[in-house]
């Protein structure tokens, strides 16, 4: 298939990228820069150039494939409000264009904002709980009405050996501050995923997905064995 890939050189999508190429799919690459643009050619995809406020670009990509990833967000957290609805107005653009086609739309979500409790698939993620404003999962699912063929991937934080997520913002906080803050008693738990494995979740849900469904996924049972092969080391 010829997949039309938005954050194709960000930290999940350009890992993304060589799984797609390795399953035999054509890659379509969103790119806002000539460097991007460079990159994504280097890696054997086919380039258009754009970003997420330029809906024509988001169209015509969509228009080109037979499947659409979008991953591309801006994490300006000072700007929180108005990229949320940047990204709104985006995943809307391309669902149109996919409109009665019948075609798969994967849209990258977050996690339900529940307190007090571990989240599952089966929680309804409400639009503005808690004072969060991206809806990218509630108006994705809304284009199921118009023949799109949507699957949404609640992400958690996302890490490898050199960034750890939001982990990495109060890491660097503290480090220019010179201690380290917590909330209450510090015994918040927060789920990841290592970013070659969140890559690998989208092309088994392009491959297998279910229409309308939600997926999350974290590094559980990864976190639990490692803690067993290190208690082995350790005698």
């Amino acid at each position: 298939m010829r997949i039309f890939l938005t954050g194709a050189t960000g930290f999940i999508g350009s890992a993304i990228v060589p799984n797609l190429l390795n399953d035999r799919h054509e890659v379509l690459g969103l790119a806002r820069s000539g460097t991007s643009a460079d990159a994504l050619r280097q890696a054997g995809c086919d380039v258009l150039q754009g970003d997420l406020r330029d809906l024509d670009s988001l169209r015509r990509g969509a228009a080109q494939a037979d499947a659409v990833i979008h991953t591309a967000f801006d994490h300006d957290f000072s700007r929180m409000a108005e990229n949320c609805e940047m990204d709104r107005i985006a995943i809307e653009a391309m669902g149109s264009a996919l409109a009665g086609s019948g075609k798969r739309f994967i849209v990258t979500s977050g996690l339900p904002p529940l307190m007090g409790r571990v989240s599952t698939e089966t929680d309804i993620l409400p639009a503005g709980a808690h004072g969060m404003p991206r809806v990218s999962e509630q108006v994705a699912m809304a284009l199921t009405d118009s023949c799109v063929r949507v699957s949404v991937i609640r992400m958690p934080q996302v890490h490898d050996q050199n960034r750890q997520g939001f982990a990495s913002y109060l890491m660097d906080h503290a480090r220019k501050q010179g201690f380290s803050a917590y909330v209450g008693e510090g015994q918040n738990r927060w789920p990841a995923v290592h970013r070659l494995d969140a890559a690998r979740l989208y092309s088994l849900v392009l491959d297998k997905g279910r229409v309308a469904s939600v997926t999350m996924r974290w590094a559980r049972k990864a976190l639990r064995s490692a803690t067993s092969r290190k208690r082995s080391a350790d005698g």
